[in-house]
């Protein structure tokens, strides 16, 4: 330890008595001071003062105990009596580093931050306060990094606290003062962030969906060549696996086109699903019928998919829900691993939902990572989508800068740096969301700090991806199985948007920052 952060301009050290000497602290009064620190803490201890008071009289040169003394003055809401404590120790043991922190801690409390660096000094770091020491002891170091990231949030300097953060996770990940520090940058994150999301609404582009349900009253269901079929409205994703292998073995030909034949019932009959109320086991045929049609590698299917897949947000939310970025990506990757520049001109296509697109694109970002020998074929597919977009105009109805987001985002994820050019470009011409990975600095940086991290995915048969769903996904789980069809939505994959801002005020989509860091639920 005393070594490892020298770097800062000084060493770090763990032993308690390393000052000891300093202020005249003997072995005997070394080992009261836990216990002492504790009972300050007790509000419930009436002895504690006269305790302390005794021991400063006859310890006079230590400032900790009068540190514990203010502490308790403190915790029992005699704050007056805190502060003059405090000001006694001040004038005094006027370097003494916790005092120094009480009073700015006092000063951001009262509304007035800008009289810390007084206190603090002007650079905001321990070294600059104490010039002439050395070694400093790691609650001396937590302590005071916290205080200053206390005070860069209170002036909403969000940089400079987030700078000092960094360096408290390197000396301390696990240290209380560096999750209280973390907590006091969590306003400043979320206001920072709601900025930043409000001023990247203004700047957001969105193609205007073209193709609206045309309501229709019809309320009478299709005929299918297999019986079969029917089972698949009467079964949500708990779906028995012997009816979906069932159905699978149907002849390929007649099941191709009872599965497309769903498609259109659920744009015929879509006013009538939406007055019946959504529930599972009656409005999940849809999702069969793709994640069929992907098991059996139904790749004649793709137009059919892409007709349904261009209505508005609306219809396939009520349809896909959270499946739209979750699941459906493996649907793209089945049926375009073989030949992904089919996928190509659907991304192209005006007015498609944007996380129609984003699907397909975390698609064919996992073909490379799940089949490096297509990477050459991928990038060009890439390119000439970007090259499509950086040439469009607004008046074309095609820009998505959502889109365009997440699509550099899987770029970077699989490594086609030699997108860069192009990239630059769109940021250039303002046709990229600013709020997924940054601007195009941050962009490059990624590309060129490239992480080994894999960000490769599991492939799913259609019988472990319904496993997956069922026994992963909030809203399937034991305790709500009981209700779960009288819930009047889809359940969902995280409580949190993918797509929503993080709630960690980074100020990126949640899908893009701490979703791959929390465990599922």
């Amino acid at each position: 330890m005393e070594n490892q952060f020298k770097t800062y301009g000084y060493h770090i050290t763990t032993d308690p008595t390393f000052q000891n000497e300093k202020f005249g602290i003997t072995p005997e009064l070394e080992k009261q001071f836990e216990q002492l620190f504790f009972e300050a803490q007790n509000k419930n201890n009436k002895k504690i003062i006269n305790k302390l008071t005794e021991l400063i009289i006859r310890y006079p040169r230590v400032p900790h105990l009068k540190n514990y003394l203010s502490v308790a003055y403190n915790v029992r809401g005699k704050h007056e009596k805190a502060v003059e404590v405090n000001n006694w120790i001040l004038s005094e043991h006027p370097d003494y580093l916790f005092a120094l922190i009480n009073k700015a801690n006092l000063c951001i409390e009262n509304g007035k931050p800008d009289q810390v660096p007084e206190i603090l000094g002007e650079a905001m770091e321990i070294k600059a306060l104490y010039p002439d020491r050395d070694l400093f002891h790691l609650a001396e170091i937590t302590a005071y990094l916290t205080i200053v990231i206390r005070y860069y949030s209170a002036i909403e300097n969000l940089e400079l606290a987030e700078n000092k953060l960094e360096i408290l996770k390197k000396i301390a990940p696990d240290h209380d003062d560096t999750e209280q520090a973390e907590k006091f940058l969590f306003t400043l994150r979320l206001k920072t962030a709601a900025a930043r999301f409000e001023e990247e609404n203004k700047q957001r582009i969105t193609p205007v969906t073209n193709n609206p349900v045309i309501i229709s009253k019809n309320t009478t269901a299709p005929k299918f060549e297999n019986p079969e079929i029917h089972m698949l409205y009467n079964y949500g994703l708990d779906i028995p696996e012997e009816i979906l292998k069932e159905i699978i073995a149907l002849p390929r030909k007649s099941l191709i086109k009872d599965l497309e034949k769903i498609f259109d019932d659920a744009v015929n009959r879509y006013d009538y699903f939406i007055k019946l109320g959504w529930k599972e086991d009656t409005h999940t045929f849809v999702l069969h019928a793709i994640f069929i049609l992907k098991e059996i590698n139904a790749t004649v299917s793709i137009p059919k998919i892409f007709s349904f897949f261009k209505y508005d947000n609306e219809f396939l939310e009520f349809w896909i829900g959270d499946h739209i970025t979750a699941t459906i990506w493996q649907c793209f990757y089945s049926l375009g691993i073989n030949n992904p520049g089919t996928l190509k001109e659907y991304l192209m296509q005006p007015g498609i939902y944007t996380y129609c697109k984003t699907s397909i694109s975390e698609a064919l970002c996992q073909m490379i990572l799940h089949c490096p020998e297509k990477r050459e074929e991928i990038l060009a597919v890439y390119s000439d989508v970007f090259n499509f977009f950086s040439k469009a105009s607004i008046e074309d109805n095609v820009i998505d800068s959502d889109f365009l987001g997440f699509a550099i985002g899987d770029t970077i994820d699989c490594n086609l740096n030699e997108l860069l050019p192009i990239i630059k470009v769109l940021f250039d011409k303002k046709y990229v969301s600013l709020g997924i990975n940054g601007n195009y600095i941050d962009v490059e940086k990624e590309f060129h700090n490239f992480k080994t991290r894999d960000h490769k995915k599991v492939l799913y048969n259609i019988f472990e991806l319904y496993e997956d769903v069922l026994y992963s996904w909030a809203g399937y789980n034991e305790e709500q199985n009981n209700t779960l069809n009288t819930v009047p939505q889809q359940a969902v994959s995280v409580k949190i948007g993918r797509n929503d801002p993080c709630p960690c005020g980074s100020g990126k989509k949640y899908k893009k920052c701490c979703l791959n860091k929390m465990p599922k639920i």
